[in-house]
């Protein structure tokens, strides 16, 4: 896995939606702006294969969309946290173990 690989998938997001959503085998990731589905499936397999050697997986879908930054006030600060990205991703196969309830 090169670097740019390595550093394209941030975090798994983990809420209610995500966590109903596994059912149909999406999983969804925080992803860098800058990647593009292609680089987003090539990453997602790769990193599947390192953590589990044994989970036949694949990667059947990838479905992005950009995640604006709002703006957060309190009583004396205000501050805008960073855009990013976020990727649906529908795989075919095993379930993956973070995503487990």
């Amino acid at each position: 896995m090169d670097s740019r690989q390595a550093n394209i998938i941030i975090r798994p997001i983990i809420n209610e939606k995500t966590t109903a959503l596994t059912g149909l085998g999406q999983y969804t990731f925080e992803v860098t702006k800058d990647a593009n589905k292609v680089e987003i499936a090539q990453a997602l397999e790769i990193l599947i294969k390192e953590l589990y050697p044994k989970n036949k997986s694949k990667v059947v879908s990838v479905n992005t969309l950009p995640i604006r930054g709002r703006l957060r006030r309190s009583k004396r600060h205000s501050k805008v946290p960073r855009d990013g990205k976020k990727a649906i991703v529908t795989i075919e196969g095993d379930a993956l173990e973070f995503f487990s309830a």
